[in-house]
């Protein structure tokens, strides 16, 4: 990364790399405590946090919201892991889980459930103790549950000890961007923990930031500093979910405004940090943000009214009776095993079985293929529905 590509208000926080005498890295300047000149845009911050507010009121309301949202969670994982490149969808991560870690699945979908299991991980901490809880302790966790297949490889849970650079090439004189040396990473995480995943307005400052701007300077501070060897983007989308559940919102999983906008999205990144320039960056986030709330809304809503048809379809049984109980499973489960519904409804083997079997002869569900795994189910109209883009989404 050479001198003559950063900004000039940048020039302060670029150090020499030791080595390639050419070569500058980015030490990332001091996390923002308001929202940068030029990126102030007051309607796009309240279209974004009215869309917030009816999703939160939605989902206070909608009937299993839980099991909603766990199949929401499975899906961000699919798709804020596809942004890096991965090629495993949302029906191999279900069967995956169904199976419990079934052979015959692309190597990419262990990396995706890592991602299930981290995010499920920062939310208990933060249902546990709330925001106090999004400190540099919790980031590294969720890095090592993310990364922990690589352990032997390059540090997990740990900063990076050597000098990472992004860009195509193998050469670091050729980097789009060169972040700060290792030595470096740790004085500029401790900064932006302090800064805004601990956030607080002092007496003495004007104009404390919404919560969607701090999930903007969040998530673009972290990629600045790139504190990982590797794993940084999917650890940095964690911090936007994560925030949000802090302050009592339900997790909103942005990553699949992000990958339809994934251009986007990597150049409004690149502006803020060669450019110092946030204003690409806000507006491609306040946007996602209304985008991902829409969405997510819709999606709540047709899955309860799919599990409500299916429980008059399914009338004659009794009202309690596990195949009566298994349309709203399903809403969480849309891949399921029968031992999944044994320990989820609570009932016996020989019960599940027969209630899977109801629901077949209904078309309710289908056998995923059975002579491989065993019996597995797969609940064909959710499954559409959750691989349906949203209304009017165009591709980045």
């Amino acid at each position: 990364m050479r001198r003559d590509q950063i900004a000039l208000e940048r020039h302060p926080y670029l150090v020499p790399v030791a080595g390639h005498p050419h070569v500058h890295a980015l030490v990332a300047p001091p996390t923002p405590r308001r929202v940068p000149d030029g990126a102030r845009n007051h309607a796009e911050f309240a279209q974004a946090h009215a869309a917030l507010g009816r999703l939160q009121g939605v989902m206070a309301h909608l009937p299993n919201a839980d099991m909603v949202t766990r199949t929401l969670a499975r899906r961000e994982a699919v798709v804020s892991s596809q942004i890096e490149g991965t090629k495993a969808n949302l029906s191999q991560l279900l069967t995956y889980e169904a199976t419990q870690g079934a052979t015959g699945m692309p190597a990419d979908v262990k990396v995706t459930e890592r991602y299930v299991g981290a995010l499920q991980h920062g939310l208990t901490r933060i249902r546990q103790t709330g925001r106090r809880a999004l400190d540099l302790r919790l980031i590294h966790e969720l890095h090592a549950e993310l990364m922990q297949d690589e352990a032997g490889v390059f540090p997990v849970g740990a900063y990076r000890t050597e000098q990472v650079w992004i860009g195509s090439s193998r050469r670091i004189e050729d980097a789009t961007f060169v972040p700060a040396p290792a030595a470096r990473v740790q004085g500029c995480m401790e900064e932006m923990a302090a800064s805004i995943l601990q956030y607080a307005p002092r007496d003495d400052e004007q104009g404390a930031l919404s919560l969607v701007a701090q999930l903007a300077i969040a998530h673009a501070q972290f990629e600045t500093i790139h504190p990982y060897h590797d794993g940084n983007g999917r650890t940095g989308r964690l911090l936007m979910p994560l925030l949000l559940a802090a302050e009592g919102y339900p997790p909103l999983y942005l990553s699949g405004a992000l990958l339809r906008a994934k251009a986007a999205y990597y150049a409004a990144l690149a502006d803020v940090q060669l450019q110092g320039n946030w204003r690409p960056w806000i507006e491609l986030l306040t946007v996602s943000v209304v985008e991902a709330c829409d969405e997510s809304i819709a999606i709540g809503q047709d899955l309860v009214a799919l599990a409500e048809r299916w429980e008059q379809q399914l009338g004659r049984y009794r009202a309690h009776s596990a195949t009566r109980r298994l349309p709203r499973f399903l809403l969480g489960h849309p891949v399921l095993s029968v031992q999944q519904a044994v320990e989820g409804l609570g009932v016996s083997q020989p019960a599940a079985n027969a209630a899977l079997n109801n629901l077949l002869a209904e078309g309710i569900v289908s056998l995923v293929n059975e002579r491989q795994w065993g019996r597995v189910f797969q609940a064909t109209e959710i499954m559409a529905r959750l691989d349906r883009p949203p209304r009017g989404a165009g591709a980045g």
